[in-house]
């Protein structure tokens, strides 16, 4: 547990730092252009140079796609339906509670944490989990939550499955996968990775040192993002039982899965995908979640509570976790 506690507090440092710049007008003034920085070059560089840089691994398990395609998934679902019986206020946010209670940080927390405990045998592994996570999520929440508007009423209803496809649903797919660099920059590693071939140093040197600065502002972006997150949660109508449940899931429940059905397929997977997908799974709730809510539910608070909690919270469950599972 030490040893886990002395590889991520570091990174909580990064975090309280980015926090503190928080409460400066200019650094709240220049949180989106980081983002952007971060989003379009330094994190898709970090993540390739990870995936094509680590050793390599002894083949793709079946078994690593599986379990976050299907555990994850089935979670988010359970957690929904079962904010639904927590009373009205929880029966509002269940659709925020089930995307913030599933939906992990697994792009600015997951892969520098599974690098710093398991090694950099673990880059590709992560990258290829994270490719499949957020795949899902980036496309799967948006799509259920558009046609869920949709259906409602709570969204302009286009005639015909046809006009809803062109209207709402490519424009997200489009989003999430054919215009998402780090989609871009993980499908490229994956192909050299699997056709033994590298760039010329050319690109992959400068590649690297953009890599270099993204897990530092990746961390002092959630402490920044933390500042909107909280003002939503002091406005106040934050039910209190889905965000305990909420982040239960998240820091708990979804892990102790993972460890579970790990246990099952652990002579397929090996140590590298095994731990790498527990320590993922054991990721607090991504910032995304806070902007998905806001945009397909029209309230980001509740997301922004179990996004809140969840990150103070892993500081203590991460290395429990690693310690309980051995990792």
């Amino acid at each position: 547990m030490v040893t886990m506690l002395s590889t991520i507090a570091p990174m909580f440092v990064v975090i309280l730092a980015g926090f503190a710049a928080g409460f400066i007008g200019r650094f709240r003034r220049a949180t989106s252009h980081l983002n952007a920085f971060l989003f379009y070059f330094a994190l898709p560089a970090f993540i390739y140079t990870a995936m094509v840089t680590a050793p390599p691994l002894e083949g793709f398990p079946l078994a690593a796609l599986v379990i976050p395609l299907l555990i994850t998934p089935a979670l988010s679902v359970g957690l929904y339906y079962l904010c639904r019986v927590l009373g009205e206020q929880a029966r509002r946010g269940a659709a925020p509670a089930s995307l913030a209670g599933t939906f992990g940080n697994v792009g600015y927390f997951g892969i520098p944490i599974s690098i710093s405990v398991i090694g950099p045998e673990a880059g590709l592994a992560a990258g290829v989990i994270h490719m499949i996570h957020n795949a899902f999520y980036m496309n799967g929440y948006p799509l259920v939550r558009t046609a869920a508007n949709t259906r409602s009423g709570s969204a302009e209803q286009p005639r015909g499955f046809r006009s809803v496809a062109r209207r709402q649903l490519w424009p997200v797919m489009r989003r999430a996968i054919l215009f998402n660099p780090v989609f871009s920059a993980m499908l490229l590693a994956l192909i050299l990775v699997l056709t033994d071939r590298r760039m010329p140093s050319l690109v992959d040197e400068p590649t690297e040192m953009l890599g270099d600065t993204a897990v530092p502002l990746a961390l002092f972006c959630v402490g920044l993002a933390l500042h909107p997150a909280i003002e939503g949660i002091r406005s106040g109508g934050v039910p209190i039982a889905p965000i305990a449940v909420g982040t239960a899931v998240k820091l708990l429940i979804l892990p102790l899965l993972t460890w579970a059905a790990v246990l099952v397929f652990y002579d397929q997977l090996g140590p590298v995908w095994a731990g790498t997908l527990i320590i993922l799974a054991a990721t607090p709730s991504s910032t995304t979640v806070f902007l998905f809510s806001e945009e397909y539910d029209g309230d980001g608070r509740l997301a922004a509570a179990i996004l809140v909690t969840s990150t103070g919270l892993s500081l203590i469950t991460l290395p429990l976790i690693a310690e309980f599972m051995r990792i």
